[in-house]
Parts: C-alpha cells; structure tokens; sequence
C-alpha cells in the first residue's frame, strides 16, 4: 500500500484542496458559527423528530387508496383497478388500501395511520420538475411579496429550530431543493456507510489513514482568516465522520445494535429510512429527515394487485413497517411522525399502455406513534363525479396545511414562517 508522505509546511492551498476533497464529507457546515456536532450515543428523549418519504414520479393515489363504492373509478380503470376483495379493510366503509400495504394497514387499524385525499397545490402543473419544485419551496407563487429569500421549506425550518450541523438531514436524494437557501447547511448524504473523506491525493484509499493524514495536517496549520474557517469546518466534519461511522457500527452490533439492522429491504427506500434508524439510535440531535425514492411514473403496465406499481408499494411498505418496528424497540415512536407524499396524481382513467398520465389531486399519508385525530381519512369524499366528470382529481387540501400542522404540532415550530404563502384554500385537519 502507497501511503504518501505528508508536506513539510502545509499550506493554505493544501487546506482548501482538502476542505474541498471533504465537502461531500461535511458540506462545508455553518463556517464560523462554531457549532460542533455532539452525537449523544443514545436516542434522545422526548425528541420530536419529522421523516418526510416522497415519491417521485408522481404515485397513483387512487390505486393507494382505494374507492371501493366508487363505480366510476372501475369504469375508467378496466385493466388497472384494485379489486374490492383484493384491498386490505382499513375500517373505513368505502375505501380499502392496496394489498401490498399490508403493514401501514395494520397502523391504520391500531391509529397510527392516517390518509389525506384530494391533495394538492393552486394552479395545477403537471410537469414533474416543477411540481417538485412547488413542494420544495412550500411557495407556489413569487417570494418577493413574502419578504424572503429562495429557500425550501426545510431550510426555513432548520434557520428557525435546527440550525446544527444535524439539525435537518437528507438522505439518499442528493441536494433536494427543500435544503436550498438559509444559513444552517443541513446535513446531506447519499448513505452513511459512504460518508467519509474521498481525496485520493492523499495517497491511500483507506479511510482511516486518510482521516488521520488530515488530522495532522490540520494540527500543523495555522492561517489568515478565511482559511482558518474553512479548516475548522473541515474539523468539524472530520468529527461528524467520526460519530457517524460508530453509530454505523454500533447500530450493526449483533450484542448491543438494532434487532432490525439486518431486516430492512436493501432497496430504496430500506436502505435510506435504515439510515435514518442509526441517525436516531446514535443520538444525533436531528429533526426532520428528507428522503425518497422515484419509480412511481408509470405511464404503461402500472398494474393493480400486481404488477409494477404494486412492487414499489410492497419496497415502501415494508420499509416504513422495520423503521416504525425500530422506532418502537428504541423508544422514539410517540416522539416520530412519518410524512408520505408526491408531486401529483395520476389520470382518473387508464391510457391505451394500461398505465396513467400526469394528474394532479393526491392522496397522502402521515404514519406516526402520537396521532392526535381519531379519524382514519381526512379531505372531502372522493365522488363518483370527481372521477367520471374530469380528467384527474382536483384538489380541495393544500398540501403546505399537512406539513404546516406538522412543523407547529408536532415540532412545536412556527408554521406559518416556514410556510408563509397566503393560501387560496386553508383547511384545519387536526391530524397531530
């Protein structure tokens, strides 16, 4: 193994070239504010935390949730619609889940699920970017008249309540525009067992050695102002590294780990809310996690029992059913509130490929150990009219008041600063 000599005198070149090598690793963080991330190595008590999962590609919520009395949904959808007899009894007399969600119907029967229908925006678009867009800001319209910046909504949130290193984290989905803009930096990665410093210029690819080469390398600097900074942010991540890996392993740890870690789906979603598992196993101070995963676009052969929207619903149910059984074994569960979401609906009925369009009303879902509403389904009744009088639902609950009771009830944050639009529909769900 080459392991390259470290320089004499280290530069402030040879700091920014590392601090850039290490920018994946800790994202820069808030330089100067001197937050250190502290993970406590336990799950922290009476921590209210937020897991928002969403599904790219716009889900067909009417094959989620499930209109069995309605005769106008089996009259457009011959090839596609989910059978009576089939879906899975949620207590609810006219509308059933899809086989496949066989765990989060469980949650429904116990209280710990409930759905949202005809959800959506003002304004429809149904081209997938923008409309993830809409739901990244949490704005529809311009930020000028709001007095702010360009921001996503979990960037407002983390400026406001989390602005830690680990406030706020995305997993699996890159840099997702609901982390854009604000002052915190929250925490964003494409898994933890990959997150760790990648500069091959330092001669090895043996994570350790490198760690400690920049240890070093840092212990031998000192420098203006600027770099300074940048050294202490590289620090900072090199410490986050640290935690992070030993709450990988310990969550792993036959004797003392999750009795989960091995039985999460190693698809996504599985593996991102496993993540998200170890985050809170390890006691980071985290309070909302971003994650996702796409698929859900499914123009042709959608299926219905079967098929290849039923085996994305079989991949998130099964995921969301481990990390709510891991929430449980750790204690956090009345403390956790899951968010399921997309960017649009589907067409009312089925194209000449057995699949839908775009659309736009949704159904949604929030799964959680302290829902506050008794009632299992929230939004108006889905008519036969709805479905047979146009070409997708319209909507008639605006997505932002699901997230906004979120952010305020659950987290006990101002919802209407992380959501400040005036709205052109507001509905009161009480669901937390």
């Amino acid at each position: 193994m080459c392991k390259k000599h470290l320089p004499r005198s280290v530069s402030r070149r040879d700091i920014l070239r590392y601090t850039l090598a290490g920018a994946g690793l800790a994202a820069l963080g808030p330089l100067g504010r001197g937050l250190i991330p502290v993970a406590s190595g336990a799950p922290i008590a009476a921590h209210r935390r937020l897991v928002s999962l969403f599904c790219y590609g716009g889900y067909d919520g009417l094959n989620l949730l499930v209109p069995t009395t309605n005769a106008a949904y089996y009259t457009r959808r011959p090839s596609i619609a989910v059978q009576p007899a089939n879906a899975l009894d949620i207590g609810e007399a006219d509308y059933r889940l899809h086989p496949e969600l066989d765990r989060i119907a469980a949650l429904f029967g116990t209280g710990e699920a409930c759905a949202f229908r005809l959800v959506g925006y003002p304004q429809a678009n149904l081209s997938h970017f923008i409309s993830q867009d809409i739901h990244s800001w949490g704005v529809r319209g311009d930020f000028s008249p709001l007095g702010i910046d360009e921001s996503g909504w979990v960037a407002r949130y983390a400026d406001l309540h989390a602005p830690t290193p680990m406030g706020a984290a995305a997993i699996g989905v890159g840099r997702p525009l609901e982390f854009e803009g604000g002052m915190s930096n929250p925490f964003m990665a494409g898994s933890l067992a990959g997150f760790e410093f990648s500069d091959s210029s330092i001669g090895s690819s043996d994570h350790a050695h490198r760690m400690a080469t920049l240890s070093s390398v840092l212990q031998s600097y000192s420098g203006d102002t600027l770099t300074t900074e940048a050294k202490n942010a590289l620090d900072q991540g090199i410490q986050l590294s640290d935690q992070i890996q030993l709450a990988v392993s310990s969550y792993q740890d036959p004797m003392s780990g999750s009795p989960f870690s091995a039985a999460y789906p190693t698809s996504t979603p599985g593996r991102y809310l496993r993540d998200a598992a170890i985050l809170i196993r390890g006691g980071f101070e985290t309070r909302v996690f971003m994650t996702g995963f796409n698929g859900w676009d499914t123009h042709g052969s959608q299926g219905n029992e079967t098929g290849t929207m039923a085996n994305l619903i079989a991949r998130m149910d099964d995921a969301v059913g481990t990390f709510v059984d891991d929430c449980k074994d750790m204690g956090v569960w009345n403390d956790t509130l899951l968010l399921i979401s997309s960017e649009f609906g589907r067409r009312n009925f089925e194209n000449g490929s057995t699949g839908t369009d775009h659309g736009h009303g949704n159904i949604f879902f929030a799964i959680g150990g302290n829902l506050s509403g008794t009632a299992r389904l929230y939004g108006p009744d889905i008519t036969e009219a709805d479905v047979s009088g146009q070409n997708w639902l319209h909507y008639e609950v605006d997505y932002r008041d699901m997230f906004r009771e979120a952010v305020a009830n659950h987290l006990g944050g101002n919802g209407a600063a992380v959501f400040p639009e005036v709205q052109a529909i507001n509905t009161f769900l009480g669901y937390v």
